[in-house]
């Protein structure tokens, strides 16, 4: 059988055969460098070794010529971005993952060479099922790839790269009914309304009934769902929610340290962290009365559970908040679970465990909250400029008033 070009056949001096390869390495940027040698028992080894060179070589070379036109490609760009945010792990890998049909459809292509139109029209392959990964996405997932999109561009604008960036006039999808809204905003239309709510946390409170019917009945699970929904509607964040621990709550006090501790998955496992979302994400919170009965009930009913358990409680000694009949920890997947079958179980329309959040901000700011209270109330790093700009809405009564002030 005739060897493949690049593969030669070497008889040893001990009689034994190898095979091999022996590549000229083509100078990079001016330098020479050494001629790539090595031998492999089978010829099929050493095909596979010259395929793997052959390709970082043909890499290497187009790499070295983008360099020297002043290229960078969308890859490129993204990888750079990303590696500048300085954010947590579970943020990284939700940008990641926001820009990933983005390097997929445009990766090696120059960064210069991309127009609103094919962004445009990348969209709309999402929404229809035919871009990369084949799946449709939903206006909530689409709106985020083009945030971090426009701020890739915008570090390649600032860096000189493009003299001109058109991806800047690619607008974020709304529904039809939201028009008011400016470049940047959160989708809110999520947000749970006060019979909702009201309906949400009936269903949730009855913190004296047993956990009967089986670990799976409604009964059951809206006992055990309680203090979740009762933290996710004060505004706690999925990864907060998932890394409670009792020893971050002075039940006699009425208070709880947020943040202290949080529970996230990172590239496909669960992992504790001992930090927040951003700096201010640690907060120390007084409970509304009515949290802090759930909660004592919810202590209550773990120390029973602990009981019940027996050798198969593999609870740790400063127990999660949250957790399994067996003590274990809940997963922030688990989380998003629990939060459907809560509001099926109140007869809410479905919204994300995150809509919570959102309705928390917008009832602080309906209340008479100020920006900056709500945001020290949420963990944001900004001291109320994302609440002012996204939650506190002006009614046109006020605005009306304004006339009496000025006159």
């Amino acid at each position: 059988m005739a060897l493949r070009n690049g593969v030669k056949k070497v008889e040893l001096p001990s009689g034994n055969i190898r095979y091999e390869v022996r590549v000229r390495v083509p100078a990079l940027n001016g330098t020479s460098r050494p001629q790539r040698r090595k031998r492999f028992e089978t010829s099929k080894a050493a095909g596979e070794y010259l395929d793997q060179l052959q390709d970082k070589l043909t890499k290497e070379a187009a790499q070295a010529a983008a360099d020297e036109a002043g290229v960078v490609t969308v890859a490129q760009a993204v990888e750079r971005w990303l590696a500048a945010q300085r954010i947590n792990p579970t943020t990284l890998e939700a940008y990641t993952a926001a820009l990933a049909p983005l390097v997929e459809r445009f990766g090696n292509r120059d960064v210069r060479t991309i127009g609103d139109g094919e962004v445009e029209q990348l969209v709309q392959d999402l929404i229809g099922g035919t871009g990369p990964g084949g799946r449709k996405w939903k206006r909530t997932s689409i709106n985020p790839m083009l945030a971090r999109t426009k701020a890739v561009w915008k570090d390649l604008e600032r860096r000189n790269v493009l003299s001109e960036n058109p991806i800047q006039y690619v607008k974020p999808l709304r529904k039809k009914d939201d028009t008011d809204t400016y470049e940047g905003a959160l989708d809110l239309s999520d947000r749970l309304d006060e019979g909702e709510v009201a309906r949400l946390v009936a269903m949730h409170s009855r913190v004296d009934l047993p956990l009967v019917g089986g670990p799976r009945s409604p009964q059951y699970m809206a006992v055990a769902h309680s203090p979740m929904v009762h933290l996710a509607l004060i505004g706690l964040r999925r990864g907060e929610l998932a890394g409670l621990r009792w020893s971050a709550i002075d039940l006699d006090a009425g208070r709880i340290t947020v943040a202290a501790r949080t529970r996230v998955r990172v590239t496909g496992r669960t992992i504790d962290q001992s930090n927040g979302k951003t700096a201010n994400a640690r907060r120390s919170l007084k409970l509304p009365a009515s949290v802090l009965t759930v909660l004592r009930g919810t202590e209550e009913r773990q120390k029973i559970a602990k009981k019940r358990a027996g050798e198969a409680w593999v609870g740790e000694r400063d127990l999660h908040v949250l957790t399994h009949w067996d003590g274990r920890a809940v997963a922030p997947r688990t989380l998003d679970d629990w939060w459907k079958e809560a509001l099926r179980y109140a007869v809410v329309d479905h919204r994300r465990l995150h809509a919570a959040r959102h309705t928390a901000a917008s009832r602080l700011i309906a209340a008479g909250a100020t920006p900056s209270a709500v945001a020290a109330w949420l963990g944001h790093a900004d001291g109320g400029t994302l609440v002012l700009r996204t939650y506190a809405h002006t009614d046109a009564s006020e605005v009306d008033a304004l006339a009496e002030l000025l006159g």
